[in-house]
């Protein structure tokens, strides 16, 4: 193989790699945020009915007759996730305010700041699934 092909194959292979990295980069981010974010009540008990439909052979009359209690399973599995997170949500609002009670004013402006941070970073990206916006 001559040098001036070695140096194009690298050069390839580099350039795919960039493109890669910039489509990541740029992609990444809106991919994960969908993935992150919970299916509402009716997209999760539309994809559990399409699952029992086909791998059970539900009939019509069986999938109205189970369709009712899978929607409301969907609806209670999701109370349960907000219910969760705003049990977290209190946990942490109590642990800064005790330790509030051992830190300077200066710190506890700088604390201030990054609870700010947080709440602002879980509004937008979840420290697993945050509330629906409705």
């Amino acid at each position: 193989m001559t040098k001036a092909r070695s140096w194009k194959i690298v050069l390839y292979a580099a350039l795919i790699f960039v493109a890669g990295l910039f489509t990541g980069a740029i992609a990444g981010p809106h991919a994960l945020r969908g993935f992150l974010h919970p299916p509402t009540p009716a997209e999760m008990s539309s994809r559990i009915l399409e699952r029992l439909q086909s791998r059970l052979a539900l009939t019509p009359e069986q999938t109205a007759q189970i369709k009712p209690l899978v929607e409301q399973t969907a609806s209670e599995i999701d109370a349960i996730r907000e219910a969760t997170t705003k049990q977290i949500a209190d946990r942490i609002a109590e642990s800064t305010a005790k330790i509030s009670a051992f830190i300077t004013p200066e710190q506890k402006a700088k604390l201030d700041q990054m609870e700010a941070e947080r709440r602002e970073h879980m509004r937008h990206a979840g420290p697993f699934f945050p509330p629906r916006l409705h």
